[in-house]
């Protein structure tokens, strides 16, 4: 059972992830293995969630480093539209963290305990992604 919940999981999370990546990329990042190998290492549910808040909290850092970075190449103009973006960008966040893991407690089963925790590192590591390409289009 605890092999089909942690299938099941590693659908959810890379299905989306591996869409992202497709988009942003042709290969995995680094912290997408990673997480895969922690998650191959212990399976358990406490053992996933575990690996994909790691993976959270490192494409948090990535985000924070490829927004310091784009502010650094923007005018001034634009330095303002980028901090008032992110701003809002983390109230949304927020409150879409909020939604989801309460969405998702109302469901029975360990399962669903899962879910909240792929949700938010798809939605973490779009906004890095998103901020590495323009940091990239940039330097075109």
């Amino acid at each position: 059972m605890k092999k089909i919940l942690a299938l099941v999981f590693l659908a959810a999370v890379f299905t989306v992830s591996l869409n992202v990546n497709a988009v942003f990329a042709n290969e995995k990042h680094p912290i997408d293995v990673a997480l895969e190998e922690k998650i191959d290492a212990d399976p358990s549910t406490y053992g996933m969630i575990e690996a994909t808040q790691w993976a959270i909290e490192e494409w948090d850092k990535v985000l924070n480093e490829n927004y310091n970075a784009l502010m650094e190449k923007l005018d001034k103009e634009n330095q303002e539209r980028l901090r008032a973006s992110q701003r809002e960008w983390i109230k949304y966040r927020d409150l879409e963290f909020e939604f989801n893991g309460n969405f998702w407690a109302g469901f029975d089963g360990t399962m669903y305990r899962l879910f909240p925790f792929g949700f938010q590192l798809d939605f973490v590591r779009e906004r890095a992604m998103r901020l590495g390409n323009y940091i990239e289009d940039l330097d075109m």
